[in-house]
């Protein structure tokens, strides 16, 4: 199998050599375009922001701008007689990298004790060194990456569902001021089978009533459902507010 694939590689590469500028340079173009696309349409169909035409403009303009680097690196300057010019060609992929963090943090998004969008942004990050490996003419590792991308994006995600999941809630209650009435709640959460990890309260409406604050951590999500609908229809405490962590 792996001579097989080092056949492959070599053969494309060589197929792709032989077209000759722009027709290889084109070739490395729609390659990135494939390789974004098939990785972006997984995240189109999953609703998604950064979806199909992003994970394609992204990959397609990290190739682009490798293309040009390397283009440029073997490009003859007419330099003065004793003067040598040389160019690294790996410092302009430095900056997409750099400039792709700034992208993908503004995917990002942390609000109400919540951090979203780090897969997106792990995601356009690396469909980014992918154009770049395309861009570079190294078709067949770039196409590997995309689908190794895809496998972890895809595949996993039916893994990481499966797996047993620690969740984190902030709640809010409301019950009569009394004796013990504090420990009252925090046993009754613990009866529930859910985990106490800090507790605080607040006198509120003249002292009459107390907001209790719990953080709790639990496994099972049908199991705290069905207790946010016993406290629906509790009289002694109140579900005021939830929130996930």
């Amino acid at each position: 199998m792996l001579a097989f694939l080092q056949q492959l590689d070599h053969s494309f590469t060589a197929w792709a050599n032989s077209l000759q500028w722009p027709l290889e340079g084109l070739l490395r173009l729609l390659t990135a375009i494939a390789a974004g696309g098939l990785v972006g349409l997984e995240r189109e169909l999953r609703g998604r922001q950064a979806g199909f035409r992003t994970y394609m403009l992204v990959c397609l303009g990290s190739a682009v701008v490798m293309v040009v680097s390397t283009r440029f690196a073997s490009f003859q300057f007419h330099a003065p007689a004793g003067t040598h010019i040389t160019v690294d060609p790996a410092r302009i992929a430095y900056g997409v990298m750099t400039g792709i963090g700034f992208l993908g943090a503004g995917v990002i998004v942390h609000g109400k004790g919540s951090v979203r969008g780090l897969t997106t942004a792990a995601g356009i990050w690396c469909i980014a060194g992918v154009g770049l490996a395309i861009g570079f003419g190294l078709y067949f590792f770039g196409l590997m990456a995309a689908l190794l991308m895809l496998f972890t994006l895809w595949l996993l995600d039916y893994v990481e569902d499966a797996l047993p999941k620690v969740r984190y809630r902030t709640v809010l209650v409301r019950t009569d001021w009394r004796p013990k009435c504090i420990s009252d709640c925090v046993q009754r959460f613990k009866n529930a089978g859910f985990k106490i990890i800090d507790v605080r309260f607040e006198r509120a409406d003249e002292l009459a009533h107390v907001q209790i604050h719990m953080h709790i951590c639990f496994l099972n999500i049908d199991q705290y459902i069905n207790f946010e609908r016993e406290l629906e229809g509790d009289t002694v405490y109140q579900l005021m507010a939830t929130r996930e962590q």
